[in-house]
């Protein structure tokens, strides 16, 4: 049995990155995503480019302002030059991105994440956003650069690539879950498939993210989690490797 611990959110924050470098450095964490446009990006990486960690785009739409002219993409942003929300654009009746538009956005991002690290990204997804019209942006600019495309809420992506995304949690009043009971109930599942992958998003909290994110309280929590000696143990306990999007492409 294999298992993806993949981290989102690279860059958002100062706070975050610090997060993710102790959920890569004493954690579980085997991939990390960072959002090229947030001003936290170079940060982000120079914090964790001398570690051995599949390093991937984590394609943002919906948080601060884009790299490309806001005149040339209307449909993603708003009268102030900046991103619609994540809320406002996964709650429209009518998806309005403009693909095109999206996709020269998307360029944008990956010729800044080449300019941060020297080279491109071992995978390719996207940020907080459910419109079919940026999933089909994704695809095409990842198709374009030879890039792996992951979207493991895709059933057609998983039967693909062998890869197979575990079930949905529920958060409480707080925002929160139990990760040691989520994952408990999981083992049925993970044991039957090849490979499973799990999306967290640790980090610390600093004043950005506070005012900023939806997920505040999760982020050490999660943390915490991936950094735990239960965690450990109890991949120990059910034989289940850790492994990263490259080494396990390599494996197949």
């Amino acid at each position: 049995m294999k298992m993806i611990f993949r981290g989102d959110d690279l860059g958002i924050s100062e706070g975050v990155n610090y997060g993710l470098l102790k959920s890569i450095q004493d954690g579980a964490l085997s991939c990390v995503g960072i959002m090229p446009n947030m001003e936290s990006a170079r940060h982000g990486y120079q914090l964790i480019k001398d570690i051995d960690i599949c390093l991937g785009q984590h394609t943002n739409i919906c948080l601060g302002k884009p790299i490309s002219n806001p005149a040339l993409i209307p449909s993603l942003v708003n009268d102030n030059g900046e991103f619609y929300s994540s809320h406002d654009i996964n709650h429209r009746q009518e998806d309005i991105i403009d693909i095109l538009e999206c996709e020269l956005e998307i360029e944008a991002q990956l010729k800044r994440f080449i300019e941060i690290t020297g080279k491109k990204p071992e995978y390719f997804e996207g940020h907080a956003v459910f419109s079919k019209n940026y999933l089909q942006a994704l695809e095409n600019v990842a198709k374009r650069h030879h890039l792996f495309y992951d979207n493991p809420m895709d059933p057609n992506w998983q039967k693909q690539h062998h890869i197979y995304s575990l079930d949905f949690f529920s958060f409480d009043e707080k925002g929160l879950y139990d990760p040691y009971t989520y994952f408990e109930s999981q083992l049925a599942n993970i044991q039957k498939n090849e490979c499973s992958i799990v999306v967290f998003h640790p980090g610390f909290l600093d004043q950005y993210i506070l005012e900023r994110s939806s997920y505040t309280l999760i982020r050490p929590m999660e943390c915490e989690f991936l950094c735990s000696q239960w965690l450990k143990d109890w991949l120990e306990k059910y034989h289940i490797q850790v492994v990263n999007f490259r080494d396990y492409q390599k494996g197949l």
